[in-house]
Formats: C-alpha cells, structure tokens, sequence
C-alpha cells in the first residue's frame, strides 16, 4: 500500500468480516477470516481507468 500511495494510487480497506460487525460481534471466532481480511485492499476499479491507469496499477511492486 505505501508503494500505491507513493503513486498516487488510491486503496483502501472496505470489507469488514461480517462477524466483527456490530450486531454478531463476539458471536463467532473466525481466526482464518480475520488473517484474510487484514490482506484485502481495495484498489481503483471503474470504467473511466485509462489503459494507462490499469498499467500504472498492476505494475506496483
């Protein structure tokens, strides 16, 4: 993420496992959920991207 920041490429972190959401909070221990879910960043995605965009987004190392 510091790379995509450093190129002014937007992320960021959109999905909340449902189980640490507030109504079934403390219900369920995911522990394989939870180790997944600190991995997933959202990256821009829409139809307006350039090609030159995509490629400036899947060239970050």
């Amino acid at each position: 993420m510091r790379e995509m920041k450093y190129s002014n490429i937007e992320t960021g972190i959109h999905y909340i496992p449902i189980h640490k959401m507030q109504f079934y909070k403390g219900s369920y221990k995911l522990p394989i959920t939870e180790r997944i879910a600190k991995n997933i960043v959202s990256i821009p995605i829409h139809p307006n991207l350039s090609e030159s965009d995509v490629d400036k987004i899947i060239k970050i190392d």
